[in-house]
């Protein structure tokens, strides 16, 4: 019964975001954070400040959400043609226990090395969701199980280049509307 609500929770804001519909803690998301990088350089918020922010939660052992939304965010950079100087990616794993840094880099060479990944110890992971209103959950089939499966929300956000919270796209908005939508801030 938890994992039902849980996924309703994940899908109505989803759903909410995909519609363009403002959620109520649209304007308590975002926020500073400490991360590190597949260098394992410490990578905070203001790095990222002076450019479009894409912002997608995940983890590598993802059978098929995350795969899928880390394809969408390449082909968003890609779309983007000249206009990719002014965006950044990057892919933050909420999976630190079997994510690290030399696992986040070689996943990322599936998609687009212009995506960054970061990780970080559960108390900064938890953080960094925590105010990017990011749910997740381990799902274990029995404790211990080395093969747990993560649900998590799967929506890519966009931060603007002084760190604030756009808004977010819900789990399979085509990456041209993606860039539509960026390119009209970009205008702006």
């Amino acid at each position: 019964m938890k994992r039902i609500v849980f996924a309703l929770l994940i899908l109505g804001l989803g759903m909410a975001a995909a519609l363009g519909r403002p959620t109520i803690a649209a304007a308590e998301t975002g926020g500073r954070f400490i991360l590190m990088d597949t260098e394992r350089k410490v990578v905070t918020d203001a790095d990222f400040h002076g450019k479009f922010l894409l912002m997608f939660f995940g983890y590598t052992f993802c059978p098929d959400i995350c795969p899928t939304g880390m394809q969408d965010v390449a082909e968003v950079l890609d779309l983007l043609g000249k206009d990719v100087a002014d965006v950044s990616a990057v892919f933050v794993s909420v999976d630190p226990d079997r994510d690290t840094p030399d696992v986040i880099r070689d996943y990322i060479k599936n998609f687009d090395e212009r995506i960054i990944g970061l990780t970080g110890s559960k108390a900064s992971i938890d953080s960094v969701t925590k105010k990017y209103r990011i749910v997740f959950k381990k799902v274990e089939d029995k404790p211990g199980d080395p093969d747990y499966t993560i649900d998590h929300t799967a929506s890519i956000l966009l931060i603007s280049p002084d760190g604030k919270y756009i808004r977010r796209f819900g789990f399979g908005t085509p990456p041209a509307d993606i860039v539509k939508t960026i390119r009209e801030y970009l205008v702006r």
